[in-house]
């Protein structure tokens, strides 16, 4: 009996372990600078949140995202003071064939904690590049 109540002790423990970090918030969209770009910043979640690093997605169609860039903390302040960020341009990452690079995008940031456990999505931010 003292064996199980060890193992039931530990269970609260192994699920707090394991707990996603939250939806990153404060995510927005931005023309970037004139080259189709598209300047995508969020806040960092605070240390506590444990995170290891960001995943941007962008939207495809309704409901189907696929993954744009994964962005670390050393990425921090690099394009907006206290933020973290990317730029999204056509020259830049893998475009999906038959896109128009001059139509809007629609991006959504998760947060995937130390341990591998991916967070929620963020709320959509949508830009028109120039």
């Amino acid at each position: 009996m003292p064996g199980l109540i060890k193992r039931i002790d530990r269970l609260p423990r192994l699920r707090l372990c394991c707990r996603p970090p939250v939806a990153p918030s404060g995510v927005a969209a931005a023309a970037g600078g004139g080259s189709m770009e598209v300047q995508v910043t969020w806040d960092p979640l605070a240390a506590s949140a444990s995170v290891g690093h960001y995943r941007v997605y962008r939207r495809k169609t309704a409901g189907q995202f696929y993954l744009l860039a994964v962005v670390t903390a050393d990425a921090l302040g690099t394009l907006v003071p206290g933020k973290l960020g990317i730029v999204d341009a056509p020259d830049y990452w893998p475009w999906p064939s038959g896109a128009d690079p001059s139509a809007e995008r629609c991006y959504a940031v998760s947060a995937v904690s130390t341990a591998g456990v991916e967070g929620p999505m963020s709320a959509e931010a949508c830009a028109s590049p120039l």
